[in-house]
């Protein structure tokens, strides 16, 4: 079976290159000179290519060299235009080559001429570029095909009596079909009628043959697309296992997450629901005036702590009378259950508070900046105080900042 289809290849590419033997092969290289001139015309135009080192391209055998020609020359632009009239095809039938040849000759002379470009026609070498585009068309040389050889051998024997037949309808309808047959094959120049109806016959059986292979392929991978399936969808694969064990896992991570997110919030929620029943309560009490405290007897309205010991708060009994290195905090007392406080302004106790500052300022002042160790501590604003017990609570932070 292989051996049928390497012949098929190698008769088919037998024929292709028969039919390029001929008018097309000359068709062909006349194409390519005339685009090769034309590249060394602009090559000449030293007014507008001044980095030309060769103006004549001696070693061009196809379009590959004619592009490294101009590539190696800086000839700007010439690589488009060379691709372009590559792409341009040309009729090579006897009744039209001549006229689509000369269409082509003159597009690629349009390029180059035309608007602007036109200059170009007064260039010493013009002249002759022309004559060379001429001299290009007029060495191509195809003989007009020879048909009805019959009719020439009737012509030169002597005259007989004819005898008419009767034609039928078959007969013309095959006779209509051979010349057709004869025309669709008159571009290949070496090939016999005979020899048109082996191709068309291999042909077709190539065809059939690449249909049968490829309906024979197609039928075993369908087969083994199922078996695939039916294997898997039986025993299960095990990426897809682990895959979906994996997907799993993620999810449950994820939901594991939100879940902590949202005991957090709901703890969050319920420090702050105590905290506020807390304040509630004490606001309660102080409006009672049966469950009023005794007012102590203050001995001075201001007073000094070194640090929040009850972390919201200040312990009563903690206060001092007088102020040292390390009292961080002034409060003073406005009524038997209020008070005020801020950050003192000795400088020594503030040096000690920026020694450790998220300890000693965190929970008790709020601030926007970092402070440096350097800082002063301003109080904008004091924080607020109400006894509860024996703590001075904090309801308000002391707001400060930093200079």
């Amino acid at each position: 079976m292989k051996k049928w289809v390497i012949l098929f290849v190698l008769l088919v590419f037998q024929i292709s290159v028969k039919a390029e033997n001929g008018a097309g092969m000359q068709i062909k290289e006349a194409k390519f000179q005339i685009v090769k001139a034309t590249i060394e015309f602009l090559a000449s135009d030293k007014e507008t290519f001044r980095e030309v080192k060769e103006k004549q391209c001696v070693n061009c055998k196809g379009y590959e060299d004619l592009l490294k020609f101009v590539e190696k020359n800086k000839i700007r632009k010439a690589d488009a235009l060379i691709g372009e009239w590559k792409k341009v095809s040309v009729d090579t039938s006897f009744s039209n080559w001549e006229k689509s040849i000369e269409k082509f000759k003159n597009l690629v002379v349009n390029d180059i001429t035309s608007g602007i470009k036109s200059k170009r026609k007064k260039l010493s070498g013009y002249s002759n570029y022309e004559g060379k585009l001429e001299s290009i068309i007029a060495n191509i040389s195809i003989s007009e095909p020879i048909e009805d050889v019959p009719d020439i051998q009737k012509i030169e024997e002597a005259p007989e009596p004819v005898v008419v037949q009767k034609v039928t309808e078959p007969v013309k309808i095959m006779s209509e079909k051979s010349s057709e047959t004869a025309s669709f094959f008159a571009f290949l120049p070496d090939i016999s009628k005979d020899m048109s109806y082996t191709i068309i016959l291999l042909l077709l059986l190539g065809i059939l043959f690449l249909l049968w292979i490829l309906r024979n392929k197609s039928e075993i991978i369908e087969k083994n697309s199922r078996e695939l399936k039916d294997h898997l969808h039986r025993s299960g694969s095990t990426e897809w296992q682990s895959k979906n064990i994996s997907n799993e896992l993620k999810a449950v991570k994820h939901k594991l997450k939100e879940a902590e997110a949202e005991i957090a919030i709901l703890r969050d929620n319920v420090r702050a629901e105590m905290e506020r029943n807390e304040r509630l309560s004490v606001v309660t009490e102080i409006e009672k005036p049966v469950e009023q405290v005794a007012e102590p007897v203050l001995e001075s309205p201001i007073k000094y702590a070194r640090y929040a010991d009850q972390g919201d708060g200040f312990s009563v009994q903690e206060l001092l009378e007088e102020e040292d290195s390390e009292t961080i905090f002034e409060l003073t007392i406005l009524s038997p259950n209020t008070a005020s406080f801020k950050i003192s302004n000795n400088q020594n106790a503030q040096r000690y508070a920026l020694s450790n500052s998220p300890y000693f300022l965190g929970k008790t002042s709020q601030y926007d900046i970092f402070p440096s160790g350097n800082s002063l501590i301003n109080t904008d604003i004091p924080g607020e105080l109400k006894l509860q017990g024996n703590k001075w609570l904090i309801v308000k932070p002391a707001q400060i900042s930093f200079s």
